[in-house]
């Protein structure tokens, strides 16, 4: 305490001190470096999907169209393109089952990718798309859609699964 004339004393203040605050921002530094993950996600999982489980170790590398298929919806870019129930529909006994609406989708997403190629910003089309499908989902549905990927143009296609230790 200071004291100035007659006996009246006035607190003296002593600063911020900052070897303790500079300690705690280093561990919440050294805290979110080591839980950042560099290889991240790049797909993002639709909601009421359960993928299958796998053991296969490659990740994707670019991001790509995606399609994910539920027990109600199929979805692209998780947008809602057609009711899964409207896949189900098409015979199982046509030679070439087509979805229409996903068709008209894609082609739409496939020209996209054919200006970005003129205007420079890619080198070529790939034709690589994702599909997420649930797991209960059935396998004339998976055939369905693949058949419609592969009509326009996205043959390359990679599937979403979950990593599963061994």
């Amino acid at each position: 305490m200071i004291t100035r004339g007659r006996g009246k004393s006035i607190p003296k203040s002593t600063g911020l001190i900052i070897t303790s605050l500079i300690d705690y921002f280093s561990i919440v530094v050294i805290y979110l470096m080591k839980s950042y993950s560099a290889e991240g996600s790049i797909l993002t999982n639709s909601d009421n999907l359960v993928l299958p489980n796998s053991n296969a170790k490659t990740t994707p590398k670019d991001v790509n169209i995606q399609i994910a298929v539920t027990s109600d919806m199929v979805l692209v870019d998780n947008k809602p393109i057609v009711p899964t129930e409207d896949v189900r529909k098409i015979p199982s006994t046509d030679p070439d089952p087509t979805v229409t609406k996903l068709k008209e989708r894609l082609e739409k997403a496939y020209v996209q990718e054919q200006e970005m190629v003129k205007l420079g910003a890619s080198n070529s089309v790939t034709g690589t798309i994702t599909i997420q499908i649930d797991k209960n989902v059935p396998f004339d549905v998976l055939f369905k859609i693949m058949n419609t990927c592969g009509k326009v143009g996205y043959n390359n296609m990679n599937f979403a699964v979950l990593s599963r230790e061994e």
